[in-house]
């Protein structure tokens, strides 16, 4: 009933090597038997070509382990079985070792297994000659066993230095493949499954030669930053889990044999402790109506050791871990697992659990309202279990639950087997950002995996993309992630002096000649794609400004902008006042905008605004405090007074403090306008809509400007109409004569950096 394995969740595997029969019946669980008869068909190619002899690439580690090229094939195929892909995957798991050899060529395979299993073989081709083609030969040093601590981390540190340098290309070569047939990457990483049991397995943990040590190294540390995330991005986290600890078997043999020491002998201790609590939550299912499966599950080693560095990063020697490790809390050492048959079920479990045990603050998690990235859906919480320990529950569906453990691999799997199976998968796919398209589409029973991969391909890391310095390091990102999400990611003093950024692609990917590199300028709004080269450019010039809020998508991006601008606050607003306000005066007609300004217009300016500074006013302009349009109003209407009252005086001086003002209609003027059918009336244009001749207009009649004309679809006119509908009159345009007139102009353009400047 209480599954405490240490093995935990891995997918099934037998050390001596799978066999035919055993792929046979793992398939017919979940296949036809047209699909059966596809996958006895790959067996029968595999087996006949299996008396070949061959070099393979990583022959050391099947010679070493004495497995065959057919073992191999038979492992690789029984672990894509487990994970319930189509028979094409498996088909293509099985065949791919014979035609890669060249003993099996893949026009045979076409006729013989179909079009769809040439494809994805061809894709697998494709990607390895990729690898012999771009392989940079990273030397990698192995440790010697005499060594002291100091020079083994210092070789650790070189090894990771050339796998970065190969980094980015794996991840390419992954892209490439997935843009052929997600299948692929499922194969790959059923690969790198099965080669690192090889390398774990008893006989060849202890190399002797440096080659051996180095390319086992190369395969572990390649495992834990490329292979595994890339499994828990694709929600198969059966076998993130797996190839997290058969890396960290290879790459910290002490900790992890000391971290699997500590968990079987807790694991041993609370056995007993785990029966009671399966025992009750199982009982307790019942007394309320659900069907209900109750199980312990021992969490895997390496998330212990990444508890470690999340708690403190400065555990690196086994003393101190051996002292911060405390797997006495079995909280820490086992999940429980509560699996119902529908969605309402988990809600109901939960709420009978809390009706058992006090939940603890702040522990507990909706993921079926809110799945991760990856699609994973769930109930999570802690409680104060039996004696008062604390202990966590997760609760799901089975269909969760298989989604959880196998991710988009299962896709294949439920794509004919009914609506309610087809939902499930669409959990795990609903990070994709054309949600409502992939419901509709993989809602009937007849989606095709034609249309499936079509979908698939250039959406399946539309959460998160991969994009690479120009020195081959990977970082990922959101999708619709810019340059300046990229540069902070970098360095925060990069990301504040990000002006840009250099994109470069190669012109074609088959070019056997040597890729021509192409580069080219994107500004901070451009959305980076995966598989992008990315050099960013910094001027000592580029700040912040709140315009790259509206750039930045990333969460750390944006907080590191705001701690920017807040630090800079006010220099940073004075400067956007300025610009806004010169802007607004120059659209209003003063060609010389801000530098109209005078020291005495200054001064009032400031009294009008109950005493600030001009560069307060300019402060609260760039903080949106204050409307430009406003501050330009006042200052027009002062200039033309300042300029009627030297009418009155009759100077015969120019005055070159004056700006050039737009001519604005003459108050009584009966050239343009009638009121009530009579000329001559004094009338002033409204500013809060700028009618223009030719525009539907209404006046209202005020004190001291007379008829104030509005157009007729103003929203102050119809709160007139509203309240004083008797100060209303009727207005006409008579002629436009040669007056000058404000106009509101409305641009529609595509966002982009620098636009307002432009």
């Amino acid at each position: 009933m209480i599954p405490m394995s240490i093995d935990k969740e891995t997918l099934t595997h037998n050390p001596s090597g799978a066999t035919a029969e055993q792929l046979l019946a793992t398939v017919k669980q979940y296949m036809g038997d047209s699909e059966v008869e596809q996958v006895a068909q790959a067996i029968q190619l595999a087996q006949e070509t299996s008396g070949s002899v061959r070099d393979h690439r990583v022959a050391s580690l099947q010679t070493l382990r004495q497995i065959s090229p057919l073992e191999h094939a038979l492992a690789v195929a029984t672990i894509l079985a487990q994970m319930r892909i189509d028979a094409v995957g498996v088909a293509a798991g099985m065949v791919f070792e014979a035609v890669d050899a060249e003993l099996l060529p893949l026009e045979h395979v076409e006729r013989t297994l179909g079009i769809p299993v040439g494809r994805v073989v061809g894709s697998m081709l494709r990607l390895n000659i990729l690898e012999r083609k771009k392989n940079v030969g990273a030397q990698l040093i192995a440790p010697n066993a005499g060594e002291g601590e100091s020079n083994r981390d210092q070789k650790k540190r070189r090894v990771r230095e050339a796998l970065r340098r190969q980094q980015a290309e794996t991840v390419r070569k992954m892209f490439i493949g997935m843009a052929e047939d997600p299948r692929v990457v499922l194969l790959k990483l059923a690969y790198r499954l099965h080669a690192m049991r090889l390398s774990t397995q008893k006989g060849h943990l202890s190399l002797s030669t440096a080659s051996d040590q180095q390319e086992k190294l190369a395969m572990a540390l390649e495992t834990r930053e490329i292979y595994a995330p890339l499994a828990g991005r694709l929600g198969m986290s059966r076998v993130e889990s797996e190839l997290e600890d058969l890396a960290f078997e290879v790459l910290e043999p002490d900790k992890y044999a000391w971290i699997k020491s500590q968990v079987e002998t807790e694991s041993k201790q609370w056995s007993s402790y785990v029966e009671r609590v399966c025992t009750m939550l199982d009982n307790e299912m019942a007394s309320i109506g659900l069907k209900a499966q109750v199980s312990g599950r021992v969490k895997h080693l390496y998330s212990f050791y990444e508890k470690l560095h999340r708690n403190n990063s400065e555990y690196q020697q086994l003393g101190d871990m051996q002292s911060a490790l405390d797997t006495s809390q079995i909280h820490d050492l086992i999940a429980f697992r509560i699996l119902v048959e529908t969605t309402p079920d988990c809600y109901v479990a939960l709420g009978h659990v809390h009706s058992l045990w006090k939940p603890k603050e702040g522990r507990i998690k909706d993921f079926i309202a809110n799945p991760k990235p990856n699609g994973y859906s769930a109930l999570h919480t802690t409680v104060f279990c039996l004696d008062d320990q604390l202990v966590e529950i997760q609760i799901r569906t089975d269909a969760m639950h298989e989604m959880a453990e196998y991710g988009v691999a299962m896709h294949w799997h439920y794509k004919d087997v009914g609506d309610r199976a087809s939902a499930s998968a669409k959990e795990l796919l609903s990070w994709l950002r054309q949600l409502a398209e992939w419901q509709r589409d993989l809602r009937s029973t007849s989606t095709s995996d034609a249309e499936f991969v079509e979908a698939i391909k250039d959406d399946i890391f539309e959460e998160q993309i991969f994009v690479f310095t120009p020195k081959g390091e990977v970082k990922d990102l959101p999708v619709g992630s810019t340059p300046l999400d990229f540069a902070y990611r970098i360095h925060s003093k990069v990301g504040d002096r990000c002006a840009g950024a250099r994109i470069i692609t190669e012109s074609t990917y088959g070019n056997t000649e040597g890729d021509r590199l192409v580069t080219r300028m994107v500004p901070l709004d451009y959305e980076l794609k995966s598989g992008e080269i990315v050099d960013i450019v910094t001027n000592r010039t580029a700040h912040p400004t709140r315009d790259w809020l509206n750039f930045a998508r990333t969460a750390g991006a944006r907080s590191k902008i705001r701690r920017y601008l807040k630090t800079h606050e006010r220099d940073i607003n004075i400067q956007i006042g300025r610009e806004r306000l010169d802007r607004e005066l120059k659209v209003m007609g003063v060609a010389r905008g801000v530098e109209a300004l005078t020291e005495d217009i200054e001064n009032w300016l400031s009294n009008e605004y109950n005493g600030k500074s001009f560069e307060d006013l300019l402060a609260a302009i760039g903080g949106d405090e204050i409307r430009q349009h406003a501050v330009a109003v006042k200052l027009i209407d002062r200039w033309q007074q300042i300029r009627e009252q030297r009418e009155g005086k009759e100077t015969k001086e120019e005055d070159d403090t004056l700006p050039l003002l737009p001519t604005a209609p003459k108050q009584g003027s009966s050239a343009h306008l009638q009121v009530a059918g009579v000329s001559g009336l004094l009338t002033t244009l409204a500013n809060c809509c700028c009618p223009l001749p030719g525009d539907e207009i209404v006046g209202f009649i005020s004190r001291g400007k007379g008829a104030v004309v509005h157009r007729a679809d103003c929203k102050n006119i119809g709160r007139y109409r509203e309240r004083e509908r008797e100060r209303l009159v009727s207005v006409s345009w008579v002629s436009m004569g040669k007056q000058r007139y404000l106009a509101p102009i409305l641009i529609t353009a595509h966002d982009r950096s620098g636009l307002i400047r432009d």
